[in-house]
């Protein structure tokens, strides 16, 4: 048996938003994403990308490059000069080794 309400529903679940967004102005897309900037962006049922508001106004700067990307990153690391150490690594063991010390003294 369903409510009233959610017959009401039933008609809004076919609609197709892909075809209203493209229907939309210039205009009507900013004021959309005003309007969407100021929803919570706690809410967990809202996806990932409409959390927070799109800040970028430039305009890509080309296709994406993988491997000369990787290239520039290995070679800032190579180049990066690394910290020293706060504690000087010395090769000393800690902690508790009382299971081996127990497997060896049962096995003599």
């Amino acid at each position: 048996m369903t409510t009233s309400y959610q017959k009401e529903l039933e008609k809004y679940r076919d609609i197709d938003e892909d075809k209203i967004l493209k229907e939309l102005s210039p205009e009507e897309l900013a004021q959309l994403d005003l309007e969407l900037q100021e929803m919570d962006p706690e809410n967990i049922l809202l996806p990932a990308g409409l959390r927070q508001r799109d800040q970028t106004k430039k305009s890509p700067t080309g296709p994406l490059d993988r491997d000369a990307l990787m290239q520039h990153l290995e070679k800032q690391a190579l180049e990066a000069k690394e910290r020293e150490d706060l504690v000087p690594f010395t090769g000393e063991k800690k902690g508790f080794l009382g299971i081996l010390e127990r497997r060896v003294w049962e096995e003599s």
